[in-house]
Parts: C-alpha cells; structure tokens; sequence
C-alpha cells in the first residue's frame, strides 16, 4: 500500500506519534491552559470572555517585540502554539489537519517540524516590521508552510486535482485568517518557505525511505526462500 493511500482513523490517530498529533496537542493543551488562566485575571461577563486570552496575558505569553528587543528572544517560537480566542484555535487546526496529513504522507517526521517550525519563524522575525508594540500569536505562518510544501508536492506528482484543492483550500484559510489585525507578512513568508525549504531535502521523502525498505524486505525473502 503506498503512503498516498495511508487512512486516519480515530484510535490511530492517537496511538501512533504523528507530527499533526503532537502539534495538535501542544497548541490545545497551551490554548487551554491560558484559557484558565485568563478567566483567573479577568472578569468575565460573557461567554465570549472564556474563549478569549486576555490582552494582558498575550503580552507576555505572545510575540511581544519590546520583550523579544529585550532579550526574550524564545517568544518568537513559543507564540506560534499561542492563540488569541476560540476562533484563532480552532481554525487554525482545522487547517493544520487539512495541510499537515497531506504532508505527513510525503516528508519525514523531522523534515515536517523542519518546514512547520522555520515558516513559523521565519513569519515571526519578519512581524518585527510592525514595531516594538507589535504582538502576534499563531501557528498560520507553520501552517501556511505546509500549504507550500503540499503545493509542491501535488505539483511535482502532475496531480491537478490535489493541487486546486489545496490552493481553494489555501484561499479560504487565507480568507478566515485575514483581517485588520493580521500579520499577513507572516502568511506570505510562511507559504513562501513552505515552497521553498522541501527543494532542501534534496528528495529525502518518505517515498523515497519507502522503496529502500520494500528492497530490502524484498531481499531478505529472496534469501529466505533460497
């Protein structure tokens, strides 16, 4: 059976160590988390309130750039497992699953956090153009990176159909996540990473690890049986 045609099922979903699944994890449990701790410094009022990080919170758990100028220089990773309210959170992984198992199917486990972690940070370092009083929260720049690394892919097989999907799928993500308040330089660069990092992996894909593993398997029978 090729990767292309691998299922996800709920119960393999959990038990087995998946880049989406751990990445999935860490942003519900820290999204979470400063739910709590949110409700604890504020008043809440409404049911709105208990979905949404309180600014105060955000400034020293996000991308503040005055504490990164300060030498905090860790927020600009951190941030990217941080988001503002319930709609921040949950389209964001939305997408994540939509993009990131397509992704798995084709890269390695570190080549995944490798596109994931650099288009996120790279999204960040670029939201410095904003000023010292800027702050940003979001995996949509990792996120975006993996759209670009699915466009790739899709490209590369000659496969149409997939390659329009994810660019509807990339243009309503862009849709939902875009706004006045929006670091869309961190979007641009993450897809742009995304398209560009894979070319560095010099087609080190799981394909490739794949096709080694049946010849060896292959071998090994061959031996058996003589």
């Amino acid at each position: 059976m090729s990767d292309s045609d691998q299922t996800y099922d709920f119960k393999s979903f959990w038990l087995t160590n998946l880049p989406t699944r751990n990445i999935f994890l860490i942003i519900l449990i820290v999204y979470i988390v400063l739910s709590i701790f949110s409700i604890i410094r504020v008043d809440v009022t409404n049911l709105t309130d208990v979905f949404t990080i309180s600014v105060d919170l955000l400034k020293i758990v996000g991308q503040n750039n005055q504490m990164v100028f300060n030498g905090h220089i860790y927020l600009i990773l951190t941030s990217i497992f941080v988001h503002s309210d319930i709609i921040h959170f949950i389209s964001n992984c939305l997408f994540l699953f939509i993009f990131g198992l397509r992704a798995e199917e084709r890269f390695f486990s570190w080549q995944y956090y490798t596109i994931f972690i650099v288009s996120g940070l790279l999204g960040g370092i670029l939201s410095f153009v904003f000023g010292p009083y800027s702050i940003s929260v979001g995996a949509s720049g990792g996120i975006f990176g993996l759209l670009g690394a699915d466009l790739i892919l899709a490209y590369e097989e000659n496969k149409r159909k997939s390659l329009w999907a994810h660019l509807g799928a990339g243009v309503i993500f862009l849709a939902i996540t875009g706004g006045v308040n929006v670091n869309s330089l961190a979007h641009g660069i993450g897809l742009l990473s995304g398209i560009v990092l894979p070319y560095f992996f010099l087609k080190r894909r799981k394909t490739e690890g794949r096709g080694k593993s049946d010849n060896s398997l292959n071998l090994t029978q061959k031996n058996r049986k003589a």
